[in-house]
């Protein structure tokens, strides 16, 4: 095959290609049609199929009909459906006619001739048939003499047989659910035929006189069919058909005929009770065992005849209870309770006597005879529903089968006729659908062998060009995207792969020449061939120089031979080496260069030459040791910083821990260095940090070592031999160098410092705690009063921890609200009336008692905690002063302020907080004033001074206390919107015994007066110092002298009681002091 298609051209070749397919679906469209055709012949023959379905369902129906008229006349002895039953028979012997002469019902069998087993047994089935035709008139002859004992079972056996005939019809059908409403048209032919025979048979109990025993019998096992067959067509039903049914059991008409059953149930029951009580009386009854017992007197009849007795009255007790008994029958079953009562009498006075009593004998005969009558009674009970009642609702109920049955059947014959009408659709469709793709295939194949043809004509053209110009840049024009495409496109990409290996060429060397790495490249022999002039540029050789030569002239000894084997190895082991190298330029110098070596091998995997890149590092370890230096130098100090000094402190450890010595840390800070940047500005602070580190490293010993921190912190590390004196000379010397004026914009500046000083190994076995103790240290120096130096102790981590507890308190004691406020008056010197009171706060804790705002005050502020304390002092205070208003006493509230309250976490500036509270509590800004610290006006300068502004604008005046005691200066008073000065209790102390103090509160008080403001005097306790005060024209006095702080009912007893000057008037110190 391969041979004759090599044979053939082209154009032969794809006329083969599309003939064959063709012929391969002209075959397929056959086989389809047949398909088809099949299919079409199953749908008819399945209409016909159905179509005598349902003339059979219909004949069956109409049978059911006849069945149950013929059982209720025969029942009835003639008396009832009589007229009824002889029309039944009319209609259908219309319907046996109409089917035997129906067209379906021969198409149908003469198609199923193909299949001999099913043609044979639907003949025998017509056969037979055909004989129950017969054999049916000659049973309604039968019926209408009243002799006919088979009727139910032949009307059974014959509506079945039709049900077997529809059962054998061939249906045939690809379709799932037309096989399954088929399905459900046998289960619910069954359904109807049960339910005929179920209707048959309570219309023959019902229509006799009597109930018949057998008749209940067989309408109990007819009903017990009915339920069996209904719940299995359920669990098998199509959904559609499975609701129908649902509907129909759940229809009026079928609960009527299930409550007719239960009625009939009931009634049996009841004679099936009364036959139990016959057998309880009669033959091995308590009749029997009496007379046995009369003619032996044997106790064991006796014990029979008892327990029969027994089992006697709880029936009758029984039967009375369980149904509803008609009067009569109510009493027939006392009479029988009461005979059988005489029977235990009688049995009782037998066995005392031990003798046969003939009365008694006589006297059970005739009630015997009287036992048995009345059971009769009680059995031959007449029907409780009437036989047309449950005739008309029966005849309802099948109704409404036969016409879901109808409705099925003519569902599938709709079905059927659809799909043959799809299927002709479908044929006639294929069939157009078949000549158009053929035409189409035909227009396709001519268009695409046209297209193939020019494809290959040009492909062959251009490739024949360019074998005879192997340089022509020839670009194929590529059409669509077909394997004629691809080539054209590979032609072209090898045209182009030829053009750009060119161009890899010149880019080779040009990159070789303008590279700034040095390239060398070395034969085998490890010779030099190449350079470029990157190489000349770096090493100072040029290609002259070096050609032929071996890179040995590049040695710069600076590596021990070791090394340029082990480069060697790498090279034979792993084809490349690179790494840095130090070698030697032309003019001697040697430099740093980073070197990769590669070795270049054939097929054979012999080395052919060895290509070297170089870059010089020169410059790059100059940049690395700048880097160094900046991560371990402070740039500002020139000192060490922290990552240095922690690996100098940690060497000095393992060095004191060799030799059996110490180490002492200096931890060192500058006190208010903050002041410095904000007052000089930053430039000032940096100018006194390098100062602050050239005389630090002016004192240190040639083993000591510096560190700046960061901030305003230093760190000295000082090696110690075996005992601590060298540290307390060195800091000595550290605070004397740190004491002496720094020089800033000219002036003389005091910075005082404070130092905390840890040694290893007595204060801390590592770098972390000796830091940590070294400046908890610091932190006691300064807590002492600042510009001296403090030795760890470990009762310092106690403080701390305290200082944490206390901190801890201090929140809890904010939430629980374990605060409260004392007022100290304020008094006029010159009147000595009372114009102001000061607002103080107490803590009263409930384990420690009373705690010194001293203590806590400052944790507050740390932590934010005087934001939510100080409104409630506001809040407060300016209540109480509410109340003492109210008590007619015209009186000012001073109110002190933290610097943390002047602008809130929030944002929010005091004086919102403050305006809005003197709106809460309705208090004038004129009556309330508010004391600040030198503190606020430092920090944060420019937002501080507009915030007061603010509360100057409120109208609320501002004092200015503590003065004296913090980073004084005289452009704060100007500045700021200060309206009083008052002079701290420190200065008051010592009037009597420091002159200096003296001299300084003249001074206050003359720029007081110079600026026009007034003072206060705080801590006044004593007459000389009040009189001393006076002297000097003081304004205001405040402390024990006038009075102690106060809660607000004292203090509102005291104004009310107390005269101006009055406390004077006693020259007992003591108890002005205790008023």
């Amino acid at each position: 095959m391969p041979l004759v298609l090599s044979q053939l051209s082209l154009r032969n070749k794809l006329f083969l290609s599309v003939f064959i397919p063709m012929v391969i679906l002209v075959l397929l469209a056959v086989m389809s049609a047949a398909v088809l055709f099949k299919q079409y012949q199953n749908a008819t023959s399945n209409v016909l199929t159905t179509r005598v379905t349902l003339g059979i369902e219909n004949l069956i129906y109409e049978l059911q009909n006849e069945h149950g008229l013929s059982a209720g006349y025969i029942s009835s002895n003639g008396r009832l459906f009589k007229s009824a039953l002889q029309q039944q028979w009319l209609t259908t012997d219309q319907n046996i006619q109409g089917l035997i002469s129906s067209p379906s019902l021969l198409k149908t069998i003469n198609n199923t001739k193909s299949n001999l087993e099913l043609f044979n047994a639907l003949q025998t089935q017509l056969s037979q048939s055909n004989t129950a035709q017969k054999n049916l008139v000659i049973e309604r002859q039968n019926i209408l003499e009243l002799n006919a004992p088979h009727a139910n079972d032949f009307y059974s056996a014959t509506t079945q047989h039709l049900i077997n005939f529809v059962s054998k019809l061939r249906f045939n059908s690809d379709n799932s659910d037309q096989v399954l409403l088929l399905s459900d048209l046998i289960n619910m032919l069954k359904i109807q035929n049960l339910a005929g025979q179920e209707r048959s048979f309570i219309n023959q109990l019902l229509a006799s006189p009597t109930l018949d025993h057998l008749a209940f019998q067989q309408y109990v096992e007819t009903t017990e069919q009915l339920e069996n067959s209904i719940n299995n067509s359920l669990m098998v039903m199509s959904p559609n058909s499975h609701s129908n049914l649902t509907a129909f059991l759940n229809s009026e008409q079928y609960l009527l005929i299930l409550n007719y059953r239960e009625q009939l149930q009931r009634q049996f029951s009841q004679v099936i009770q009364i036959q139990a009580i016959e057998d309880l009386i009669g033959h091995d009854g308590i009749n029997d065992n009496f007379n046995h017992y009369v003619a032996t007197l044997n106790p064991k009849f006796l014990t029979l005849f008892r327990q029969k007795d027994i089992a006697l009255k709880q029936a009758l007790h029984k039967l009375a209870n369980e149904h509803e008994l008609t009067l009569e029958q109510q009493t027939i079953v006392t009479k029988l309770q009461r005979l059988a009562e005489d029977y235990q009498v009688y049995a009782n006075q037998i066995e005392e006597s031990q003798s046969a009593i003939p009365a008694i004998t006589l006297k059970l005969m005739a009630q015997d005879v009287d036992f048995h009558n009345s059971l009769h009674q009680l059995q031959q009970q007449p029907p409780v529903i009437n036989s047309l009642d449950w005739w008309q609702a029966a005849d309802v109920g099948i109704s409404k089968l036969h016409k879901l049955n109808t409705q099925l059947t003519e569902k599938i014959i709709r079905q059927n006729e659809i799909e043959k009408q799809q299927i002709l659709s479908y044929f006639y469709i294929s069939f157009i659908a078949s000549l158009l793709f053929f035409y189409l295939i035909y227009l396709l194949g001519k268009n695409i062998t046209q297209n193939l043809m020019n494809s290959v004509t040009g492909i062959v053209d251009d490739v024949e060009k360019l074998a005879q110009d192997p340089g022509l840049e020839l670009d194929l024009a590529v059409k669509g995207n077909d394997e004629f495409a691809q080539i054209s496109i590979a032609i072209n990409q090898m045209v182009s792969e030829r053009m750009k290996s060119k161009q890899a060429l010149h880019r080779a060397s040009a990159v070789f020449e303008h590279s700034s790495e040095g390239i060398m490249v070395t034969d085998a022999d490890n010779n030099i061939e190449l350079v470029n002039p990157a190489f000349t540029k770096i090493t100072g050789y040029s290609l002259s120089d070096v050609k032929g030569k071996n890179p040995r002239i590049l040695n710069s000894a600076h590596h021990p031979s070791e090394f340029y084997q082990k480069l060697w190895q790498s090279l034979a082991k792993h084809n490349e080496w690179e790494g840095e190298i130090w070698n030697k330029r032309k003019d001697g110098q040697i430099y740093p260069e980073y070197l990769k070596i590669t070795a270049v091998k054939n097929c054979q995997n012999e080395i052919t030459q060895h290509i070297g890149l170089f870059l010089d590092t020169s410059n790059y370890k100059q940049y690395e040791q700048d880097l160094w230096y900046k991560s371990n130098y402070d740039a500002l100090t020139k000192l060490p910083n922290r990552h240095l000094f922690s690996s100098r402190l940690q060497q000095a450890i393992d060095n004191a821990k060799q030799s059996n010595a110490q180490v002492a840390i200096f931890f060192i800070d500058l006190d208010r260095f903050k002041y410095i940047n904000e007052l000089h500005g930053h430039a000032s602070g940096n100018k006194v940090l390098k100062l602050t580190a050239a005389r630090l490293e002016t004192v240190l010993g040639p083993n000591d070592s510096i560190a700046r921190f960061g901030g305003d912190e230093f760190v000295v590390i000082a090696p110690q031999a075996h005992n601590s004196d060298g540290a307390e000379s060195l800091a000595q010397k550290l605070s004397e160098a740190l004491s002496r004026p720094y020089i800033l914009e000219g002036k003389e500046t005091n910075i005082s410092s404070s130092f905390g000083i840890a040694f290893y190994p007595e204060d801390g076995q590592d770098l972390e705690m000796l830091l940590h103790n070294s400046e908890t240290a610091m932190y006691q120096a300064k807590r002492n009063g600042r510009a001296h130096y403090q030795y760890y102790a470990p009762e310092m981590n106690v403080e701390m921890l305290a200082r944490m507890h206390l901190e801890q308190r201090l929140r809890k004691a904010v939430k629980q609200g374990e605060f409260h406020l004392e007022y100290q008056p304020i008094v006029d010197m010159r009147s000595g009336v009372i114009t102001s009171v000061e607002a103080l706060i107490r803590w009263q804790d409930p384990d420690y008692g009373l705690i010194s705002p001293e203590s806590f005050i400052p944790i507050a502020e740390e932590t934010g905690l005087i934001e939510p304390l100080g409104e409630w002092i506001l809040h407060q205070a300016l209540a109480d002063l509410a109340d003492i208003h109210a008590q007619g006493i015209a009186l000012c509230m001073a109110i002190n302020v933290s610097a943390r309250q002047c602008m809130n976490s929030k944002g929010i500036c005091f004086s919102e907080v403050l305006k809005q509270a003197l709106a809460t509590h309705g208090i004038e800004a004129k009556d309330v004033h508010i004391e600040i610290t030198e503190s606020l006006l430092i920090e944060d300068k420019p937002l501080r001074l507009e915030c007061l502004d603010a509360i100057k604008q409120l109208g609320v005046d501002i004092y200015l206390d503590d003065f004296g005691t913090g980073y004084s200066a005289l452009s704060y008073l100007t500045q700021c919107p200060i309206s009083v000065i008052k002079i701290d209790k420190s200065f008051i102390d010592n009037i009597a015994d420091n002159p200096s103090d003296v001299k300084l509160i003249r001074a206050i008080l003359m720029m007081a007066k110079n600026l026009e403001l007034p003072l206060v005097a705080e801590g006044v306790e004593t007459l000389e110092q009040w009189n001393f005060l006076q002297a000097l024209n003081c304004d205001y006095a405040q402390g024990y002298l006038i009075s102690r702080p106060v809660a607000k009912q004292q203090l509102l007893a005291f104004l009310q009681q107390s005269k101006p000057l009055q406390y004077l008037s006693n020259q007992s110190e003591l108890k002005a002091v205790t008023q």
